[in-house]
Order: C-alpha cells, then sequence, then structure tokens
C-alpha cells in the first residue's frame, strides 16, 4: 500500500484489511506523506502491519518494488489507501492463484463517493490482448504471485499507471483469472489520484501514451500487439456496420425502402442523419438532420413522417450502439499512439483522404480524445461544411480506415527502446535502511 497524504481514507482501508475472513496476510505500507498520516497510522498494533514512514517522495512503482523486495508472501496484492477490501478478498484471490504459479488475479468492485455510499458496480469482465492494450485498463484491483512479480523484474518506476503497465506487461506469462464478484469499494473523490492527473478524459491520454512502452516486451515474446489491435478495431468497425444492417432488416426495411444503391451500410444511416453516435453532436459537428431523404438521383424518396420514424427508431438503440462505439474507440486510441507516439508532447496532425463513415468516425475520436488535428486531404475538392476541418498540405500521416485499418506517412514512426530490467534497477537506488532517493 504506497502512501501519499491520504490520512482522511488510510485508517478504513486497513481497518478493511484486519477486517479479512483469511488471517494469513502481512500488510506493507511505505508512506511519504506531509500531512498526519503517522499519527493516524499510531493507533494500529497488529504486528502483522509493516508501516515505513520516508519523508522523501517516491513514485508508487519505486515503492512497489521496494515493498515486494521485503515481503514474504507467496502471493501479493495492491491496495490502494483510499479504496476498501471486501471481507473476502484475501481468500478468494488467494484461491485464484493458488494453481498458477505465474498467476495474475482480478476481481469487480463497487464504485463509491467520499462518504462510502455505493453509487455503481463494476463489472470487469474477461481481458484478452486488444481490450488489455486499450483504453479500457486491467489495473488496480488485482492480486498475483510474487514469482510473477520478480521476473517481470517487478514495477516500472515514474509510471503514473504502474498497475496498468504492470498487468499488460504480464501478457504472455501470466495466467488471468477474474474473479467474478466485487471485492473492493473503489473511491472516487476529489484528492484521488485520476482527479490529481486532470480527471478521466486526461486519464484516457494518460493510459494510450502509456501502451507504446510495452510493445517491445510483447514483441520480444513473438506477440504482435500492434497487429491485434488493427484487427479487433476492424472488427469493432464491422460491428457497427452489422448493428445498422441488422435493424434495418429487421424493422427499419418494412416502413420505407432504400434510398441506396448496393448493400445496407452504415454511410447510408449516418448521413442521411438517423444516428447518434459518440464524437458527433450539434456543438462538434454532425450531418445535418433534413425532414426528408432524397435518393441518389435526387428524387424524394423517404418522407418526413417515415424519416421521424426512423429516427426515433434507431435513437431507441442509442445505448447498444454507443456502447459498440466505445469499446472500438478503446482500442484506436492506443493503436494510434502506438504509431505516432505522443507527437512529441504536441498533436499529431493527419490528413484524411476518404469520407466514409469509419474513417470520420476514427478520426473524430482522435480529435476529441487525444487533441490531435485531422485535416482534409488536398485531393478532396470540397468537404462536408460540418466537419470544419482545416486543410493538409499532403506530407502529413494518413489515416484510412475503410478497409484495412492503416496509418501511414513518410514521418519516422515513434520506436521505443526495450532498457531490459530498467525498472529493477532503480530498485537498488533505494537503501535498505529505508531511506529513499528522491524521485
Amino acid at each position: 500500500m504506497p502512501s501519499f497524504n491520504q490520512a482522511k481514507y488510510i485508517a478504513e482501508a486497513v481497518r478493511s484489511v484486519l477486517a479479512q475472513d483469511d488471517p494469513d496476510w502481512e500488510l506493507w505500507i511505505v508512506d511519504n506523506s506531509s500531512d498526519n498520516t503517522r499519527e493516524v497510522m499510531a493507533e494500529f498494533a497488529d504486528p502483522r502491519i509493516r508501516f515505513r514512514h520516508i519523508p522523501e517522495r517516491m513514485d508508487p512503482g519505486t515503492c512497489l518494488n521496494w515493498m515486494l523486495d521485503r515481503a514474504v508472501g507467496r502471493d501479493f496484492s495492491y491496495v490502494h489507501t483510499d479504496n476498501n477490501l471486501g471481507i473476502s478478498y484475501v481468500r478468494q484471490l488467494r484461491a485464484a492463484l493458488a494453481e498458477h504459479p505465474l498467476g495474475l488475479a482480478y476481481c469487480d468492485m463497487r464504485i463509491i463517493d467520499d462518504a462510502g455510499g455505493c453509487i455503481n458496480m463494476f463489472r470487469r469482465g474477461e481481458f484478452d490482448l486488444p481490450r488489455l492494450l486499450s483504453v479500457d485498463v486491467l489495473g488496480v484491483p488485482f492480486a498475483a504471485t510474487t514469482k510473477l512479480a520478480k521476473q517481470m523484474g517487478g514495477f516500472a518506476a515514474r509510471d503514473f499507471a504502474d498497475d496498468v503497465r504492470f498487468c499488460v506487461s504480464a501478457y504472455g506469462l501470466a495466467h488471468y483469472v477474474y474473479v467474478r464478484e466485487p471485492l473492493m469499494d473503489y473511491r472516487l473523490h476529489p484528492g484521488s489520484r485520476t482527479e490529481a492527473a486532470g480527471g478521466s478524459e486526461q486519464m484516457i491520454r494518460i493510459f494510450a501514451h502509456l501502451m507504446p512502452k510495452v510493445v517491445p516486451l510483447l514483441e520480444q515474446r513473438g506477440l504482435q500487439p500492434v497487429r491485434a489491435l488493427e484487427q479487433a478495431i476492424r472488427a469493432g468497425l464491422d460491428d457497427l456496420d452489422i448493428f445498422v444492417e441488422h435493424h434495418w432488416h429487421q424493422r427499419l426495411s418494412k416502413l420505407t425502402r432504400a434510398w441506396w444503391r448496393g448493400p445496407v451500410c452504415i454511410d447510408n444511416f449516418f448521413f442521411a442523419g438517423l444516428l447518434d453516435v459518440p464524437g458527433f453532436s450539434s456543438k462538434l459537428g454532425r450531418p445535418s438532420r433534413r425532414s426528408f431523404i432524397r435518393d441518389e438521383a435526387g428524387r424524394l424518396c423517404v418522407m418526413p413522417w417515415t424519416r421521424r420514424t426512423l429516427r426515433r427508431y434507431m435513437k431507441s438503440r442509442r445505448q447498444d450502439l454507443h456502447q459498440l462505439a466505445i469499446q472500438a474507440r478503446n482500442k484506436l486510441l492506443s493503436w494510434a499512439s502506438m504509431k505516432f507516439g505522443d507527437g512529441g508532447g504536441s498533436p499529431v496532425a493527419f490528413r484524411v483522404k476518404k469520407l466514409d463513415f469509419r474513417t470520420l468516425w476514427a478520426a473524430r475520436q482522435l480529435e476529441i480524445s487525444l487533441g490531435w488535428k485531422p485535416l482534409m486531404d488536398p485531393s478532396i475538392a470540397t468537404g462536408p461544411k460540418w466537419l470544419n476541418w482545416g486543410a493538409a498540405t499532403g506530407t502529413e500521416p494518413l489515416l484510412d480506415c475503410s478497409g484495412e485499418i492503416s496509418f501511414s506517412s513518410a514521418m519516422p514512426q515513434v520506436r521505443y527502446i526495450a532498457v531490459r530490467d530498467a525498472h529493477a534497477r532503480s530498485l537498488r537506488s533505494v537503501p535498505s535502511q529505508g531511506r529513499a532517493t528522491p524521485n
């Protein structure tokens, strides 16, 4: 349990550990606080609690490595000072890891507010490689075997999302076990690490910029993380198309004839203003919502009252459509960062050459979530006015999601160099007497 200025919550977190129905544990706390955390912790005399106050600020990864070097358990769990464990947390996660020498177990959680009231239940679901690499991350709460941590070299130092990086970096070594019960209360409050980082939107950018750092490690294990994401994004965009096709054949085709030639495509509905898709709104820009729909020859083919019925029907399915779109977006953001890093600290300007739904949707997600700048390729004479994008010079990276997902450019792509066991070496810089090297 790394600790920094959470005196308001740490006693409650520690009491939740003391309440475990499996008493065979030890709790290590490295505290860098400048508040009254030491005074709060003085009330606990249980010999299983190992509290160490080190005045100099250490990043959480270094704190975790310091504790892992001293802990004696076969398994460990990373716990935040503002979260509370359910009474069976230790027992159930220990049981999940029992058959796996290189195991990593995680569970569902309850989301609580500052006062401890339950806001929501978060079911985490299964993780494959594309989802692990997406901004829909796996982090605390989790438990793992100490053997896995040592084989990985511990936690990475100076990473804000140290727990997320550990869980992703374990892929190819660890056996992941999902415990389908809410075994932790995860607290949201103004002083949390998420809020300190700038809120959930900024955390998305942090996660996206983190993922390229694990690519070399995964490639060393014979994995193809970038290709896996590309395939998952394409499948996600296919799901959006299939969603619209399904509802056309199930219901909408009985209300009106098609106003396009060829197979059913999400483009037909998007450009007719019938869809509410994340990233497109009156404020951000979206296709106009006229009261009628014309065919390719310009003939009026869908009457205003029929169009309103079509729109109402699709609006009633908006939540399912949004869920599919967000799943694809979560992978897209990490994939784009793998292609071009973080832009050297400034937004990446890229061009769009094709004005199909898939490419426009992807470009808009990069614009609003990562702050990148979409531009219209010089080959496009006039684009939709509602896009409100500037003109490209033709030298910027080119995004094309109409078929195979691609992001190509003459620019050199960012390459991350893997320094083996760099974070393990940072651990050695912490003296065993209990004093830490300042971060």
